[in-house]
This record gives structure tokens, C-alpha cells and sequence, in this order.
């Protein structure tokens, strides 16, 4: 294993835990977020369920909002 390795891993790991690419771009030390889209965009983890989360919670807390309804789509 080498260090170019344990960057790659390091690199992946945050994006699979839902880490923005700006912030993955800062530590590896990029000057913008570019090339690790284009490395590991495929990675990072389906965006649609987690909006629908963030959502959800968010209008949760409104009265007159119904609870935990599948969406229909």
C-alpha cells in the first residue's frame, strides 16, 4: 500500500459518508473541487433519497403536514 493509496481511500471514504467535494478538494489540497468530481464522482452516494429526507424533516415540524407518506412519483 502506498500513500497515493491512502489518499484514495482517505478521499473515498468521505465522499461515501455524504462529505461535500469542496471540502474533499480542501484536504487533499486542490485548488477547486473539479478533479475530484471527475475522480470519484461515481462514489458519492444517491443524492435523491437524502433531499427527500432533508425535506421531509425539515416541513415535519409545520402543523397540517401529513406524516411519513410514501411520495408518489
Amino acid at each position: 500500500m502506498t500513500t497515493h493509496d491512502l489518499r484514495h481511500h482517505y478521499a473515498s471514504v468521505l465522499l461515501m459518508q455524504g462529505e461535500s467535494v469542496i471540502v474533499v478538494a480542501e484536504r487533499l489540497g486542490h485548488e477547486n473541487a473539479t478533479l475530484v468530481l471527475s475522480t470519484y464522482g461515481h462514489l458519492m452516494p444517491d443524492s435523491e433519497e437524502r433531499t427527500r429526507r432533508a425535506v421531509n424533516e425539515a416541513w415535519g415540524c409545520a402543523p397540517g403536514v401529513p406524516q411519513n407518506e410514501v411520495p408518489t412519483s
